[in-house]
């Protein structure tokens, strides 16, 4: 396996992180981002003065870390090299 792909593909995921700025993407893990947790409660009737309602969402997900990082460009240099 060639080390220098290897650098290369790690600093492209830097780049498009850019953890740095606030324009930047995250690479998420599917099966983790959930969004599930929806809550919005509404009285039956209507109130007699204007009411505050609140909408809550909850988001939870598996962010993509170093060593997941070079297990798939491994994996991906793996099978690109065949």
């Amino acid at each position: 396996m060639n080390p220098m792909y290897k650098k290369m593909l790690k600093e492209f995921v830097n780049h498009l992180e850019r953890r740095d700025t606030k324009s930047g993407w995250v690479v998420v893990s599917k099966p983790s981002y959930e969004t599930t947790n929806i809550r919005k409660t509404s009285p039956k009737e209507r109130p007699s003065g204007s009411m505050r309602q609140t909408f809550k969402v909850f988001a939870e997900w598996m962010e993509m870390g170093e060593k997941d990082l070079d297990f798939e460009i491994d994996n991906f240099l793996k099978s690109w090299e065949d």
